[in-house]
C-alpha cells in the first residue's frame, strides 16, 4: 500500500518493453525544406498586414484628396455616396480585418490535469515511452472528453526554448484502447519531439496556419450584428451603404481564405511528412501490425464516437438527461456496433488518398508505409489502458462533466446526469478500483440475496444500554460466520448469470436459431434442456436466499437497532452527524422502492437477456431466425417500458415505472434510454442503501 493509500501499482508491465529500438534519422534535405515551409509560412502574415496597410492607406487617400465630391460647387446625392460609401465601407471592412489581430483567442475548457502522486505508474509508462523514443517526457498530463491525444508546448511560444512539454489524453481513446495501441499513440506524438529544432518550426507553421483559419472564419457579435442590419434596412440610400459595406467585408473574407489555401499548401507538405517521421516511432515500438490495427480501430471508433452523441442528443431531448461517462458509453458503443458495419468501415478505409490540402496522411497510405516497414515491435501487451490509472472511472466521470459545462455550457447538476454502469472486468478500471464499499461490508457481502429491504420506521430507542448490547452481540456473531457466507455469495452470483443464459438460449432455441450449449451452460441444444436449465437456476437462487433466512433476520436486525440508537438521546452525533429527517427520509425511500423492486429486477434481467441476443448476433451475423428472436424480447422489454407484467389488468403502473406510452416498435435510443433509467433506479436504491450502512457502522463503531 503506497503512502497515500493507493495500492502499489504493478510497475511489471515496464518490464514487457523488450530492449530498445533504432531511432529513425532525417537528412539535410528533410531540414532545409522544413525551414524554406517556416520561411514562406512567416511571409503570410506580412503579406495579410500589407493588406491592412494598403487598406489604410486607400481609405486616407480617398478621405483626402476626393474631398471635391462634397466640398465642390455642385454637390448631388451621387456626389455624396460616392463619398462616403466607399470611406464608410473601407473603415469598415479595416475594422473586420483588424478585429482578430486585437481579439483573443476563444475560451477554450481546462482540461483536468492529472496528479502524478495519485497516478504513478501513467507516469511512469509514458516516461518509458518517451525514453526509448529518445524524447524528453512531458511535464504535465491533461485528459479531456476527446477522441484524441496530443503532444505540445506546454504554455506555448513560452515553452519553446526549453522541454517543458504537456501531453493531453483524450479519456474516451484511452477508455478503447490496450495498452500496446497507447504506447503506440504515445510514441507517435513525442516522436515529433525527436527533432527539436523541426518541431519547433513546425509549431510556427501550424500556429501560423491556424491563426488564419481563425481569421477568415470565425465569426462573432460584429459579423451577426453586420447581418441583422443588413436585414432589418428599409431606407434604400442606407442599404446601398450596407450592401457595399457586406460586399467588401465578403471580398477580404475571400482573400484571407485564398491565403488559408495557400498556407494550407504551403504547410500541408511537410507537415505530411512530419507525420510519416513520426509514425516511424510507433512502427518500431508497437510493431507494424498494432499500428495498422490502431488505425482501423480509430475509424470504428470514430463512427460509434458520431453515434454516441446522436443517442445522448436524443436522450437530452427527451428528458433532459445526460450519461455521466462518455468514455464508458463510447467503450460500449464500439463494442455493440454490427459486423456489417465494422466490414462496411474496414473495407472502405484503404479507398481515401491523401488529399492536397491534408495535414495528416490518410489512414491507408500511413498503412502501406507500416506494411513496407515488416516491424515485430519490442512492447506486446494488450491489458487495457485504463489499467494503467489508479481509477480510471473518476478522471473519466470527472472530465464528463467538464465536457458538458465548459466546452457545451450546459449547467450540471446531480439530476441531470445518469450512471452509466461499467461492464469492463476490475481489472480494466484501474488498480486502485473502488474499494469495498460500506454496504458490502455491514451485509457481509450478501446484500443481493436480501433485497429489496423493508425497515420499520426508526425511533429512539427506549433502552440504550440494552439495544447497545444486542447491537455489539450481533455484529461479533455475524463476524463469526462471515467466513461461511463469501461461497454462498458467489454461488447466487454464479446462478444469476446462468439463469440469463439458460433464458437467452430458450429465446433463442424457441426461435430455431441454432446455438452451442456449452456457452449457454446446457447439456444439448433443446427447448427442454434449456428450460430445466432455466427451472433448476431459480430453484437455485431461491434456495440460496432461504439458507440465509436467519442471517437476513440478523443482519436486518442490526441494521434497525443502529438506526434506533442513532435517534437516541445517548447517541453521539459522531464527526459528521446526520439529522432524524434525513434517516427517515432514506428509509421511506427504501420501502417505496422495494414495492417496485421486483419489477425492476424483471426489466434489468429481460435487458440482459437482450445483450446476450446481441453478442450471438454480432458472431453469427443477423439471420430471419435471430432476428425473429431479437424482436421477441424486444417486445419483452417494451412491456415493461409500458406497463408491468405482475400489474393487474386496469392497473395504470406506477409513475417511476412509466417513461411514455409503449409503442409498438421500439429502437435501440429508445431501448438504451430505458437502460438508462433503469440502471440510475438501481444506482440510486444502492445509494440510499449505502448510506443508511454507513450511519449504522458509525453508530456501531460509537456504541463499542
Amino acid at each position: 500500500m503506497a503512502a497515500n493509500g493507493i495500492p502499489e501499482p504493478d510497475y511489471s508491465i515496464l518490464d514487457e518493453f523488450n530492449g530498445g529500438i533504432t531511432r529513425p534519422k532525417t537528412g539535410v534535405f528533410y531540414h532545409c525544406c522544413l525551414f524554406l515551409v517556416a520561411g514562406a509560412m512567416l511571409v503570410m502574415p506580412l503579406i495579410y498586414l500589407a493588406m491592412l496597410g494598403g487598406l489604410a492607406w486607400a481609405i486616407y487617400f480617398h478621405a483626402v484628396h476626393d474631398r471635391g465630391l462634397i466640398t465642390g460647387s455642385v454637390v448631388s446625392m451621387f456626389s455624396i455616396l460616392a463619398y462616403f460609401v466607399p470611406l464608410f465601407a473601407g473603415s469598415v471592412v479595416f475594422f473586420f480585418l483588424l478585429k482578430p489581430l486585437l481579439a483573443r483567442r476563444p475560451k477554450r475548457a481546462q482540461p483536468l490535469a492529472l496528479n502524478p502522486s495519485d497516478n504513478p505508474l501513467l507516469y511512469a509508462f509514458i516516461a518509458k515511452v518517451c525514453d526509448i523514443v529518445g524524447a524528453p517526457a512531458p511535464k504535465r498530463i491533461d485528459m479531456d472528453c476527446e477522441l484524441n491525444a496530443s503532444a505540445s508546448f506546454r504554455r506555448g511560444f513560452r515553452s519553446m526554448t526549453g522541454n517543458d512539454l504537456v501531453l493531453t489524453l483524450g479519456l474516451p481513446l484511452v477508455a478503447n484502447l490496450s495498452t500496446r495501441e497507447l504506447a503506440g499513440v504515445i510514441a507517435h506524438e513525442f516522436g515529433h519531439f525527436t527533432q527539436g529544432a523541426g518541431m519547433r518550426l513546425s509549431y510556427i507553421i501550424i500556429s501560423i496556419n491556424n491563426w488564419f483559419v481563425r481569421v477568415a472564419y470565425e465569426r462573432d457579435a460584429w459579423d451577426v450584428a453586420l447581418v441583422s442590419w443588413s436585414n432589418q434596412v428599409r431606407d434604400i440610400r442606407v442599404a446601398v451603404i450596407v450592401w457595399s459595406v457586406q460586399i467588401s467585408v465578403w471580398f477580404s473574407r475571400l482573400i484571407l481564405k485564398l491565403l488559408v489555401l495557400i498556407s494550407h499548401i504551403i504547410a500541408g507538405f511537410m507537415l505530411r511528412q512530419m507525420e510519416y517521421d513520426a509514425d516511424a516511432y510507433p512502427i518500431k515500438v508497437v510493431g507494424s501490425e498494432t499500428f495498422e490495427t490502431t488505425h482501423r480501430k480509430l475509424a470504428t471508433l470514430s463512427v460509434a464516437f458520431h453515434a454516441t452523441y446522436q443517442q445522448i442528443r436524443a436522450r437530452w431531448k427527451k428528458s433532459r438527461q445526460l450519461p455521466d461517462n462518455l468514455s464508458e458509453l463510447l467503450r460500449q458503443m464500439h463494442e455493440s456496433l454490427p459486423p456489417h458495419i465494422l466490414k462496411q468501415i474496414d473495407d472502405t478505409l484503404g479507398f481515401r488518398r491523401t488529399g492536397l490540402f491534408d495535414s495528416h496522411p490518410s489512414p491507408a497510405d500511413r498503412i502501406r508505409r507500416a506494411r513496407m516497414a515488416g516491424e515485430p515491435g519490442i512492447f506486446h501487451d494488450d491489458r487495457p489502458a485504463s489499467c494503467l490509472f489508479a481509477n480510471f472511472e473518476y478522471p473519466a466521470q470527472f472530465v464528463t462533466v467538464l465536457h458538458y459545462t465548459d466546452n457545451l455550457g450546459i449547467p450540471v447538476t446531480p439530476q441531470t446526469l445518469l450512471h452509466v454502469e461499467s461492464k469492463q472486468p476490475e481489472a480494466a478500471q484501474g488498480y486502485a478500483a473502488a474499494p469495498t464499499s460500506a454496504a458490502d461490508e455491514f451485509f457481509l457481502g450478501v446484500l443481493p440475496l436480501l433485497v429489496p429491504l423493508r425497515l420499520a420506521p426508526p425511533a429512539p430507542s427506549a433502552n440504550y444500554e440494552a439495544d447497545a448490547a444486542e447491537l455489539n452481540q450481533l455484529s461479533a456473531s455475524l463476524q463469526q460466520v462471515s467466513g461461511q457466507l463469501a461461497p454462498v455469495a458467489s454461488q447466487f452470483a454464479d446462478a444469476s448469470k446462468k439463469l440469463i443464459k439458460a433464458r437467452a438460449a430458450l429465446r433463442l432455441l424457441g426461435s430455431s436459431v441454432p446455438i452451442q450449449p456449452d456457452a449457454f451452460g446446457l447439456n444439448d441444444a433443446t427447448i427442454e434442456s434449456a428450460r430445466a436449465a432455466e427451472s433448476e437456476t431459480a430453484a437455485t437462487l431461491d434456495a440460496l436466499r432461504q439458507s440465509l433466512h436467519e442471517v437476513a433476520a440478523a443482519l436486518k436486525r442490526r441494521l434497525q437497532l443502529a438506526l434506533s440508537i442513532k435517534f437516541s438521546e445517548n447517541s453521539h452525533g459522531g464527526t459528521n452527524p446526520v439529522s432524524p429527517e434525513a434517516v427517515h427520509g432514506l428509509v421511506t425511500a427504501l420501502n417505496q422502492a422495494a414495492d417496485d423492486y421486483a419489477t425492476r429486477r424483471k426489466a434489468m434481467d429481460a435487458i440482459a437477456v437482450l445483450d446476450q441476443l446481441n453478442a450471438v448476433k454480432q458472431t453469427l451475423g443477423e439471420t430471419p431466425a435471430l432476428s425473429r428472436a431479437l424482436e421477441a424480447q424486444n417486445e419483452t422489454v417494451n412491456s415493461f417500458i409500458g406497463k408491468p407484467p405482475d400489474a393487474p389488468d386496469g392497473i395504470a403502473p406506477k409513475s417511476g415505472l412509466q417513461i411514455a406510452r409503449r409503442p409498438s416498435h421500439l429502437n435501440s435510443d429508445e431501448i438504451q434510454s430505458f437502460r438508462l433509467e433503469t440502471l440510475q433506479w438501481f444506482v440510486d436504491y444502492h445509494r440510499n442503501v449505502e448510506q443508511l450502512a454507513e450511519i449504522a457502522r458509525t453508530v456501531e463503531r460509537i456504541s463499542t
